[in-house]
């Protein structure tokens, strides 16, 4: 979500509001297009944009004339004419003057004081990425593409690429403000370069309190322990703050670092999956394992 500066008053705003049948990768880069292109348009101020059980994207305008301009805007039209087809159960788009604002800020926080969480460990951090740390996140897909590809799906060339790098993003930073997921990103001590990365998914909340693991590093960086030390922070969060008992955790049975690495941090095998997920191409068995904290 983006937060407006505070324009003069009065200003303009042109909301949309929408009841959506289904929402995928595809809906939201439709969404952040919009956005984009409003940006580019005579009179913009800022957008906001909030998805949930009714979905508001609101841009703010200097004047009428160049809010009408939007309303009226050849590709916004089109773009909704898809969206009737493809998500929309039901959508609103109204036109509102917006003649007094009142906003807070908290001032003198300490560094680093965010609602997202930041672990700081021996030889790194473990964060969720801002979306101004993007550069961090496209230079380590790009990177180890060719030594991640044997144990990941396929990708697109759009993987790679700052707008899909960027939603990525969003999604992990909504994720965690509802408690779907923690993607946690580990950088090195200075906040320069991304070593690697866990992602805590699917978080299971009442009778499970679980959830599953997935994680890959640097090929420069294998063999150093980082990957011991980056998780077992990890962990531990997921265990005090999270409140998350069971992480469940697979590797396919020829990947015996991942093997090694779940082994020593008391991960116990529960089972193998036979064609239980498809990488690279390929339907792969995996060795089904957990790490069980009650």
């Amino acid at each position: 979500m983006t937060t407006p500066s505070q324009p003069s008053m009065p200003c303009y705003a042109v909301i949309l509001s929408s009841s959506v049948m289904l929402e995928n990768m595809t809906y939201r880069i439709m969404i952040d297009k919009l956005i984009d292109l409003a940006k580019e348009q005579a009179g913009f101020i800022a957008a906001e944009c909030s998805l949930g059980e009714t979905d508001l994207l609101l841009t703010y305008w200097q004047d009428r004339d160049t809010a009408e301009h939007w309303l009226n805007n050849t590709i916004l039209r089109r773009t909704l004419s898809l969206a009737e087809q493809f998500w929309f159960d039901s959508y609103h788009l109204r036109l509102v003057e917006v003649v007094e604002s009142h906003s807070f800020q908290q001032m003198n926080l300490p560094d680093h004081s965010s609602r997202f969480p930041r672990i700081q460990t021996a030889r790194g951090v473990l964060k969720i990425l801002d979306e101004s740390e993007v550069d961090l996140l496209k230079a380590y897909v790009i990177e180890e593409k060719e030594f991640l590809a044997p144990w990941e799906p396929l990708r697109t060339d759009a993987y790679y690429s700052t707008a899909l790098c960027k939603l990525r993003i969003r999604e992990m930073r909504r994720d965690f403000l509802e408690d779907q997921g923690v993607a946690f990103c580990f950088l090195s001590s200075d906040e320069r370069r991304m070593l690697g990365y866990a992602n805590y998914s699917n978080l299971v909340r009442g009778v499970s309190q679980s959830c599953h693991l997935g994680y890959s590093l640097r090929e420069s960086e294998q063999g150093k322990g980082l990957m011991h030390e980056f998780l077992s922070a990890g962990n531990e969060y997921l265990r005090k703050e999270c409140r998350i008992d069971r992480i469940q955790a697979n590797y396919m049975p020829r990947n015996a670092r991942s093997a090694a690495v779940l082994e020593k941090l008391n991960f116990v095998k529960e089972g193998y999956a036979k064609h239980y997920l498809k990488i690279n191409g390929q339907w792969e068995d995996h060795v089904l394992t957990a790490l069980v904290m009650r």
